[in-house]
């Protein structure tokens, strides 16, 4: 049995056994990880781009006959002269483009007319060129930037001297076991960071803080849908994952709480399939399957840390937690010379990336807290 601290003033590296805690937690950051590239400052930044959309939407009611079309503001530079526009049944070429008016012969090679309400959609289905055609037009655009601040996390562990003495059941090392003790608390701390974080700049009186899934959502514009407090059924689910699918995303998680799971397990048997996996030691792995074709299906996360009246769907490979460089977990002696204790510093400084969050994630809210 060890009496003396056998660790004192070395600077012990913690990366492996926050890994091993957290692979163990059913938790978003035991899915997300603590991997990727060393971040190199502060504040960093990351690019995201897209496609560019190929569906505009009317902007105000049109008869059947009308052919000039006010689209949405900034839709009508999807449109180009000889264009082919599906609208249900009906096919129209496009003739002209002024600005967001779209000028189009309706009733298309023989198709039927019909009259188009605000908001119907407009699928621009071809662009067809005419031989010996001149040089296109510029559609390109720029990437737009995201960024996000580090946050430092820190515990202390201490334990006199006398306790490093007395002999305990299952522990040979006090200390180092109230050190594993703060690591769990610190991975705690991480994954509210990766739900609930906000994207603070520091400064002299102020830590900065690393913005998560939730804020960027918010801020990005995400998809959403107000239950306004009723339970969850496979038809919302679906609609939010075709919203994703449309906007050129894919959903592969959805991340909720129990309460949440509850609600899914009540769900068709056809629509959830379980799975039990041998590297997760009692974890019950459940996946939902869109009745979208093509749309993929989704490993539904149960983290008692999220919200209770929230579901969030996303892709997880947008989702990241990476270490400044050089300042992945750690700990250091924090002894005091004559002091009657021994005692651990810990600290570590990471930062969350959240890509294409306008794209990639939708947040259903306000769904039941309880099970009917």
């Amino acid at each position: 049995m060890l009496f003396t601290y056998d660790f004192k003033d070395q600077v012990r590296e913690l990366s492996a056994g926050i890994d091993l805690i957290i692979n163990d937690s059913p938790t978003l950051l035991g899915l997300v990880g603590l991997n990727g590239e060393p971040l190199t400052q502060t504040k960093f930044e990351w690019m995201s781009d897209n496609l560019n959309s190929n569906r505009a939407n009317v902007k105000a009611d049109a008869t059947a006959t009308d052919t000039q079309l006010v689209v949405n503001d900034g839709d009508g530079e999807k449109f180009r002269i000889n264009a082919i526009v599906v609208s249900g049944e009906e096919y129209m070429k496009v003739t002209a483009v002024a600005g967001d008016e779209v000028t189009v012969s309706r009733g298309f090679d023989g198709t039927t007319a019909v009259a188009l309400k605000a908001g119907a959609e407009l699928r621009i289905v071809a662009r067809p060129q005419l031989q010996g055609a001149g040089v296109g037009q510029d559609e390109g655009h720029d990437r737009y930037v995201d960024d996000n601040y580090t946050q430092i996390y820190e515990r202390y562990a201490s334990v006199s001297n006398t306790q490093m003495a007395v002999r305990t059941h299952n522990v040979t090392n006090e200390l180092n076991y109230q050190v594993e003790l703060r690591l769990k608390e610190m991975s705690r701390e991480m994954n509210d960071t990766l739900i609930y974080g906000r994207k603070i700049m520091g400064n002299k009186g102020t830590p900065s803080m690393s913005g998560g899934l939730l804020y960027y959502a918010d801020k990005k514009g995400a998809a959403k849908k107000n239950l306004t407090g009723k339970e969850i059924d496979a038809k919302v689910i679906n609609d939010l994952m075709e919203e994703v699918y449309l906007r050129g995303g894919n959903v592969n998680t959805i991340l909720t709480n129990t309460a949440g799971a509850r609600q899914f397990s009540k769900l068709a048997t056809n629509t959830i399939r379980t799975e039990r996996q041998d590297t997760a030691t009692g974890h019950r792995i459940s996946t939902f399957v869109s009745d979208i074709v093509g749309g993929g299906e989704a490993t539904i996360i149960v983290d008692p840390n999220f919200p209770k009246n929230k579901v969030a769907l996303f892709d997880r490979n947008i989702l990241s937690m990476q270490a400044l460089q050089g300042r992945a977990l750690y700990d250091v002696d924090a002894g005091v010379p004559g002091a009657d204790f021994v005692a651990r510093q810990i600290r570590g400084e990471y930062g969350v990336k959240v890509k294409n969050a306008k794209e990639k994630i939708a947040i259903l809210e306000n769904i039941s807290t309880s099970v009917s």
